[in-house]
């Protein structure tokens, strides 16, 4: 194992004759629900790498790691106990819901850190030179706008940078609504230091490599307690999705080494005591024999025993069963695959990659080799723009019948896809809509009373299946099933 967690270059420090200070912020969420799936901010650690490589100092505020002891010390036992693999929940204050939620009738929330936590601990810090921001979902912005007004506060004039799919998606509301100093599109190892250098004469401006390999690996050593790890074995992804903005946010596609990828798991699992690995790839399983197969032989080979996770769904079509052995002796514990819908037309229209026959074919591969069908889940799209019940009964009763669960996906119109452009079409919202109302928990309520009990009654007819499937009873062996639910829920939406 060669694995170094930072690489050093021995000209960068020439550029300085101290240490200028960089603080990377990962704010918290605000929203109705939120849940930590293995969540690092993994953007920041990347350039906070980087930024390293070329003399800088970084200080790292992730306020939405779990594992951080003056959190667990603040928030006490209730938030301190983790699932079997290291998932758990936030710590939670409510808030007063903005005016465009006003409606809704559910407790808004501000997920992660208490803001008194947070406060002190800006406080303890030494003044930095540039504040880096990062932002993920484009409804989240209201957490993105508190942390700039709370960092403006703390250090007045200190330049803020703000980055993130959010940053990316919209930059022009970003820029209106948030107000840092500059706002970067895109991946921010490329511009950073062109950025940096409007604020700081002395920033170098190294040529950065377009090949991952190249580059430093994210700096995990920031956190003081580090027990889950996110892993990006590539970026990008070919596909284009027609709700899915991955080619909005990442420049192509491009992977690591295999062995690279498993020098950096290999080095947190033995040295730092990681036992749960979470795979966030958009295209985790493409070119599988060039590809994923070597990491995961590479975990076998080295004796890497942890768990592996895979919450971004799996691309069906290429679960084989050599691939799914691969899986299984490996250790992956968490499956998701990529399902969306059963309805042909619409998997042309929407791009998909898996049909109904793909699941099937998956599903009894990676059952051949171990894996307990329970244990596996496939998503399933609903509430999509101009999409009939019966479309989304059949898709969740098409994943039934394989006898694995119901992952339901709540629509979300993100700006830049297709889906997007057709929401606009279709009048579902308009053109001028608060991007708090592109939320999933928000979207249906926004269409409608009927639209909105009928996600609801979704949501309970995927748990009623999912209990079954945990009973080992299968409620779709006969075709009349589909029918008899479809009734009964359409039963439901004309009650008073």
């Amino acid at each position: 194992m060669n694995f170094q967690p930072l690489k050093f270059s021995k000209f960068s420090f020439d550029f300085h004759t101290h240490k200028h200070r960089i603080l990377l912020v990962n704010p918290w969420i605000y929203d109705f629900a939120a849940y930590d799936f293995w969540i690092k901010p993994l953007g920041l650690l990347y350039l906070a790498s980087l930024l390293r490589q070329y003399g800088f100092e970084v200080i790292l505020l992730d306020c939405l790691d779990r594992f951080d002891p003056e959190y667990l010390a603040f928030v006490g036992p209730r938030y301190q106990k983790q699932k079997r693999f290291h998932t758990g929940k936030f710590y939670r204050e409510v808030i007063p819901k903005p005016f465009p939620l006003r409606h809704i009738p559910r407790q808004y929330g501000r997920y992660g850190w208490p803001v008194e936590l947070v406060q002190r601990k800006l406080r303890q810090m030494p003044q930095p030179d540039a504040i880096l921001v990062t932002s993920v979902m484009t409804y989240w912005y209201p957490a993105v706008r508190e942390m700039v007004q709370l960092l403006r506060s703390i250090f007045p004039g200190v330049p803020i940078i703000l980055g993130g799919i959010y940053a990316t998606l919209c930059p022009e509301h970003a820029e209106r609504v948030v107000q840092p100093d500059v706002v970067v599109s895109g991946e921010g190892e490329v511009s950073i230091f062109q950025v940096l250098r409007q604020f700081i004469p002395d920033v170098p401006l190294p040529k950065i490599a377009d090949g991952l390999d190249a580059r430093p690996n994210a700096a995990y050593d920031l956190f003081p307690q580090l027990v889950t790890m996110p892993i990006l074995t590539s970026r990008g992804c070919p596909y284009r999705c027609s709700f899915c903005a991955s080619f909005l946010v990442a420049k192509g596609y491009r992977r690591r080494s295999p062995e690279k990828v498993v020098d950096e798991i290999e080095y947190y699992y033995r040295h730092h005591g990681v036992r749960n690995f979470a795979f966030y790839d958009d295209a985790l399983l493409l070119r599988k024999h060039k590809h994923i197969i070597p990491i995961l032989e590479g975990i076998i080979s080295r004796k890497i025993r942890a768990n592996f996770h895979t919450p971004n769904g799996l691309h069906a079509r290429e679960i084989d069963v050599e691939l799914a052995d691969k899986m299984f002796r490996a250790g992956v514990k968490t499956i998701h695959l990529s399902f969306e819908t059963a309805n042909p037309q619409r998997l042309q229209d929407m791009n998909s990659k898996v049909t109904p026959d793909d699941l099937r074919m998956a599903t009894e591969n990676l059952e051949q080799v171990g894996f307990q069908r329970k244990r596996i889940e496939a998503y399933v799209l609903v509430g999509l723009p101009g999409q009939l019940l019966e479309e989304m009964v059949e898709s969740m009763l098409a994943v039934h019948r394989l006898g694995i669960k119901i992952r339901l996906s709540e629509f979300s119109p993100i700006p830049g896809t297709r889906e997007w452009e057709r929401a606009l079409q279709l009048e579902e919202m308009p053109e001028d809509a608060d991007l708090l109302l592109t939320n999933n928990s928000v979207y249906a309520i926004n269409q409608g009373t009927e639209k909105f009990r009928l996600i609801e009654q979704l949501r309970f007819l995927s748990r009623i299946l999912n209990q079954a499937v945990d009973l080992g009873i299968n409620l779709a062996n006969d075709s009349a099933l589909a029918q008899s639910i479809n009734r009964g829920i359409n039963q439901l939406l004309k009650l008073k």
